[in-house]
């Protein structure tokens, strides 16, 4: 009895749980720093955004331009209509993969994803006639008190983008 009480008081990562986008980490330190890359064969841009000294990290792997211009990296050809054209360059080379660690791949239906990972949190749509499904996996780690969120956006019941955060739970807002 005591071992079962014991197991539940533990803080465990949620099944659906991952760190590894694009075979890029959500991690902060001297080899995982902030990165932008576009992948020309795919066209895909892998970003890994921190902030608050590690405090924030955000990888995102997306083929929307204005995201990309928002984190403020600059896309040849393209002109944002909300904002200015960044001024970071992005690294032009191949991603390893278009995948999670748990391999959910660019392109999956929602029906592999749910199969993978179980039900969302929380289910939305975004984008600017709310066209796009939004399905967010959250998991608040009180012992660390950190939050995780892993958002995986769809499209004709294909999925389109991916983005993992980590957030210190002690900032405005969380």
């Amino acid at each position: 009895m005591f071992a079962a009480l014991s197991l539940a008081l533990t803080a465990r990562e949620p099944a659906w749980m991952d760190r590894l986008l694009a075979g890029y980490a959500l991690k902060y330190d001297q080899k995982h720093s902030v990165t932008g890359i576009h992948d020309p064969k795919s066209g895909f841009y892998l970003i890994r955004d921190v902030e608050c000294d590690g405090g924030v990290l955000i990888v995102t792997l997306t083929r929307d331009r204005n995201i990309v211009t928002g984190n403020g990296y600059k896309v040849v050809g393209f002109v944002p209509k909300t904002h200015d054209n960044g001024s970071l360059q992005l690294v032009e080379k191949a991603l390893p993969n278009l995948s999670t660690g748990k391999g959910i791949a660019i392109g999956a239906s929602t029906s592999r994803v749910r199969s993978r990972l179980g039900r969302p949190t929380k289910i939305g749509h975004s984008g600017a006639r709310r066209q796009w499904l939004d399905w967010t996996y959250i998991w608040i780690n009180k012992k660390e008190d950190v939050k995780y969120t892993e958002r995986y956006t769809f499209k004709a019941n294909k999925l389109i983008e991916v983005e993992f955060s980590r957030l210190a739970n002690d900032l405005p807002g969380n």
